[in-house]
């Protein structure tokens, strides 16, 4: 018995010293701007990472920033995370950056790499109003408290007198980084572990659709496209190609809203129900009144909400504000973008033939020859024909050899009968049987 258990014990020792302390590292590289689709990947990487049981997140960060309230979400989940979280800083972590990195247990930096300047600006890179650096104060503090970090520092990354930005040199000696790394093995290596594996997380093909139709940019032109279009089809007949073009942008706006999770069926609902109160308005209420101001309020609204992250609405911690205004001026510009798009692109159209595929533009007037119903000069009272169909009572007659349309004066008239013109009144014949 001894000779078996023996070299069992040496397998079991050998499989604890070789797998039963591994590391498991899950990585995620973000070298982009922040914004909703960063969020989403991070989301998605620690979902993956929990269901591997990694041990340590790391986060290999190049940004110079980017949206606040995707920075915010990134920074909630970072903090409550049930594995230990390292950023990585190759380059930059500035703004946003900064922000997400602070969030994490560790911060390590390769050399030459730099940190902070959380000023909030806005697209054009003027600084935003004190409101919103108050909030990104309050955030970084708060984080920075969380994470066992010095909160004025984080603090002064967003204003005073000298706003801060650390090389990576001075962010070890200020305490806010734990060291220097050239890449993710030495950081492990810093950090004490020496049998690791790693996974790395791979974006999909409809990630990386999802991804594209979630930037702010294509999210605009998409709304631009469903209200220009819907606009424009209002102000011609039939159905034609800006209906399509509306419809194929919501299906790309609302599609991987839904995917995500982002909005929720209401906020649809929402949508249509204020293009429903526009389309009685339009056609069925004289002038413009209260259903045309909540058709607009309706959209409006709809589609705000469906760019609004509804974890925002759980109020934990200070409103994020930020959250709540962008898609408000998204939606704002992106909507008045379009009708007056729309509008100069009408007038654009109008003289040249491709309008003739759109709409038709011939005015049909009296004086030039144009009636409503047909004008028979040569059909009177008393002329004779031939029932060619049953009249019951509408049919067709031959008279004068002319195949015409025709209604019975009384009763019904069967095939072949004679019939004889009684008279023509509103463009209609009516003819008995002789």
């Amino acid at each position: 018995m001894k000779r078996f258990f023996l070299p069992f014990v040496f397998l079991c020792l050998v499989y604890n010293v070789t797998f039963a302390r591994q590391t498991k590292v899950y990585v995620l590289r973000l070298d982009s701007e922040i914004h909703a689709k960063s969020a989403r990947m991070l989301d998605k990487a620690m979902k993956a990472a929990g269901d591997w049981d990694a041990n340590v997140f790391l986060l290999h960060l190049n940004t110079y920033g980017g949206a606040l309230d995707a920075a915010d979400k990134m920074r909630t989940a970072l903090l409550d995370a049930s594995f230990i979280t390292v950023a990585f800083v190759d380059h930059q972590a500035a703004s946003a950056g900064a922000l997400i990195s602070i969030a994490c247990d560790s911060i390590y930096m390769a050399p030459g790499s730099s940190i902070g300047s959380a000023t909030v600006v806005d697209a054009q890179g003027n600084q935003m109003p004190e409101k919103y650096q108050s909030f990104m104060r309050s955030m970084m503090r708060a984080t920075a408290e969380q994470t066992g970090r010095d909160p004025v520092i984080a603090e002064q990354m967003v204003d005073g007198e000298r706003i801060v930005n650390f090389t990576a040199k001075e962010a070890v000696e200020a305490g806010f980084s734990e060291g220097q790394a050239d890449d993710i093995e030495e950081v492990m290596a810093l950090l004490g572990y020496e049998n690791t594996v790693t996974r790395e997380y791979k974006e999909t093909w409809l990630d990386k659709l999802i991804g594209f139709f979630l930037l702010p940019v294509v999210q605009g032109l998409l709304l631009m496209g469903m209200v220009g279009g819907i606009f424009f089809e209002l102000k011609t007949p039939g159905v034609g190609f800006p209906l399509g073009l509306a419809v194929f942008c919501a299906i790309c706006y609302f599609s991987p809203l839904f995917l995500e999770g982002l909005a929720q069926y209401w906020e649809f609902l929402i949508v249509v129900l204020g293009l429903i109160f526009l389309a009685l308005e339009i056609f069925i209420t004289p002038g413009f009144g209260v259903l045309g101001i909540l058709g607009i309020i309706g959209v409006f609204t709809g589609l705000t909400l469906s760019m609004i992250d509804n974890w925002v609405f759980r109020f934990e911690g200070p409103f994020n504000w930020n959250a709540v205004l962008n898609p408000v001026a998204v939606v704002s510009v992106s909507g008045f973008a379009a009708v007056a798009g729309f509008i100069y692109l009408l007038g654009r159209l109008y003289p040249t033939r491709a309008f003739n595929f759109i709409a038709l533009r011939t005015n049909l007037k009296v004086d030039e020859g144009f009636v409503g119903v047909p004008v028979y000069e040569d059909i009177s009272a008393g002329q004779e024909g031939i029932a060619l169909t049953d009249l019951r009572p509408a049919g067709k007659v031959s008279v004068n050899g002319k195949r015409l349309e025709a209604r019975a004066a009384v009763g019904f008239i069967t095939r072949n009968t004679k019939v004889k013109v009684v008279r023509v009144e509103g463009g209609v014949i009516f003819v008995e049987t002789l």
